[in-house]
């Protein structure tokens, strides 16, 4: 079921689609699967990458490589645990952390960031999205996939990473 998502994902943006399931050693003898689904795809010259691991990790990463002519803006957005959240009380888990108010203003009323927020709110879902500089400017997701129906975060991670490319042009 995974791997017609991502095949079906891979043929809607355009992209390169890779699959490896292949075990792994654990020493006396133990072997463990380790299945890895990987999309490449690129929108308005930002480059896509997808990466699912499972078997002896479950972890989700989704990253895009900015293009040099759009201007970022470095934010963060991670998550309050279920249970700290029963203490604070709050809307929503998401914290967001940015110096910029206009940036704060579009990711709060953005709606593939709200859906990402009531998924977070009915599942075990918790990434760390951030958009920084290293060599050069990315977006980044990281998240465990240790939640039912995990595939279900992956297209409005795309679709707020294209929202915010989309914003950060405007900025150009």
């Amino acid at each position: 079921m995974n791997k017609s998502f991502f095949k079906e994902l891979t043929k809607k943006e355009n992209g390169k689609f890779d699959f490896h399931d292949k075990d792994i050693g654990l020493g006396g003898g133990v072997r463990s699967p380790n299945v890895i689904y990987k999309v490449e795809f690129k929108y308005k010259e930002n480059e896509f990458t997808i990466i699912n691991r499972t078997g002896t990790a479950y972890v989700g990463n989704i990253n895009c490589k900015l293009s040099k002519t759009i201007q970022p803006i470095e934010f963060e957005l991670n998550t309050i645990s279920h249970l700290k959240n029963l203490f604070l009380r709050k809307k929503s888990r998401f914290k967001i952390i940015t110096d910029n108010k206009n940036l704060d203003s579009f990711l709060r009323k953005n709606n593939a960031l709200k859906l990402l927020i009531k998924i977070a709110n009915k599942e075990n879902f918790s990434p760390l999205i951030r958009c920084k500089k290293d060599e050069l400017w990315s977006i980044s997701s990281e998240y465990h996939l240790e939640f039912d129906n995990w595939t279900q975060v992956i297209e409005p991670i795309i679709e707020f990473y294209k929202n915010l490319i989309d914003e950060f042009e405007k900025n150009s």
